[in-house]
């Protein structure tokens, strides 16, 4: 009569622990991978047969127990494959018993097949596949955790690889439009200003021996210096759409240098005091290019947010490093808001032309998967906060 051991917790249903519980020579876990089985667990170990053996489902006693989902007990086989063979640490006519037990995950999923073998002298019973069969469930619910666990685990990181390929994108076409604007549209209005003021050096020679055109060439003048004023504001707010699109000093300094480039651009003798405290460039030095491209656009909203609407005397721009996170803040004194009356204004905006700002920074939040945290009420001020963990 056999004799078992005591029964096992489920964190411990190993292939050993299943051969010493089943009076077992070996036994082998394989793991159902799409179309193929492959070793999980083993024992005896065998490091060089089992990362060899692979069979495919539906093929032999172990592949048609694992399509099929129903156990085989073999009183007496003999695997013809040749590493499974060597796993087993059979002699080239050596015979065994055999019990193959599928391992079902859940919705009766078979997430993989438990096999277990000894002498032929031994053969498996009912009382010991019924026993077995206790271990294979637990067997196949933790295969069955691992290949979602994997499975999540694949579908982040092709998630982060898209995500990663959209900001790029995104920075490289911001990129594109900032220089084509920058050796186009700024040169030609540059060289509009120059003209322009030939132009009126010129009406001044040509006229100012002539009183009778005096009149008409001060109208003219007057004409030249309003276009000029035009062009030099227009050369000036395209150089500011340029800042805008994209930061040279993130590319070359990193978003340290960024930031405070950032500052010092946002801020005017009128405007509000604007303060920058940071921690050091290295510190940062784990931020992969997009996340710091997305948190360069995530302050630069939440400044031009306070510098238009807040009417702060003193707004402080922060970069932290606290743990194995990195925190944004952007914190001004100014009137504040009620977060929840925003939220319904937001709700009334359907297509968010009024809210662009905040929804954009909520959008930018939720691309890297960083946390947002909004704090205002009237009279007291606004702090945006964005925790991004590395």
């Amino acid at each position: 009569m056999t004799e078992y051991a005591a029964p096992l917790a489920p964190a411990d249903v190993t292939a050993e622990a299943i051969g010493a519980a089943i009076a077992a020579d070996g036994v082998v876990v394989f793991a159902a991978e799409g179309q193929e089985l492959t070793v999980a667990d083993g024992w005896p170990p065998n490091a060089v047969a089992a990362p060899l053996l692979k069979i495919p489902v539906g093929f032999g006693v172990t592949g048609l127990v694992a399509r099929s989902g129903r156990a085989a007990l073999l009183e007496e086989d003999s695997p013809r494959n040749a590493v499974h063979r060597q796993l087993l640490g059979l002699a080239p006519d050596q015979t065994i018993a055999r019990m193959c037990l599928a391992a079902p995950g859940l919705d009766d999923v078979v997430a993989g097949v438990v096999a277990i073998h000894r002498s032929p002298d031994r053969p498996f019973t009912d009382d010991d596949l019924a026993l077995a069969s206790s271990y294979a469930a637990a067997v196949g619910l933790r295969l069955h955790a691992e290949q979602l666990w994997r499975a999540v685990h694949r579908h982040r990181s092709e998630r982060d690889k898209l995500i990663e390929a959209a900001i790029s994108a995104q920075e490289a076409e911001r990129r594109r439009i900032a220089f084509d604007l920058h050796d186009g549209v700024t040169t030609a209005l540059a060289s509009m200003a120059m003209h322009l003021s030939s132009a009126d050096l010129t009406v001044a020679e040509v006229c100012g021996a002539d009183a009778a055109a005096a009149p008409l060439a001060g109208r003219a003048r007057d004409e030249l210096a309003t276009a000029r004023r035009l062009a030099d504001l227009a050369y000036s707010q395209t150089r500011a759409a340029i800042s805008g699109l994209h930061s040279l000093v993130l590319d070359d300094l990193g978003l340290v240098a960024a930031l405070e480039s950032l500052a010092q651009a946002a801020g005017s003798a009128d405007g509000p005091a604007i303060d920058v405290v940071v921690d050091a460039e290295e510190e940062f030095a784990g931020v992969p290019d997009h996340a710091a491209a997305a948190l360069y656009r995530i302050a630069q909203e939440a400044l031009a947010n306070a510098v238009k609407h807040s009417r702060a005397d003193r707004i402080v721009l922060s970069l932290r490093r606290v743990g194995d996170s990195v925190v944004l803040g952007c914190a001004d004194d100014g009137v504040g808001f009620d977060p929840s009356a925003r939220s319904a204004e937001r709700s009334g905006d359907p297509d968010g032309s009024q809210h662009f700002g905040l929804s954009s920074i909520a959008e930018r939040c939720a691309l890297v998967e960083a946390s947002l945290r909004l704090e205002s009420a009237p009279g007291r001020g606004t702090t945006v906060l964005v925790e991004l963990p590395l």
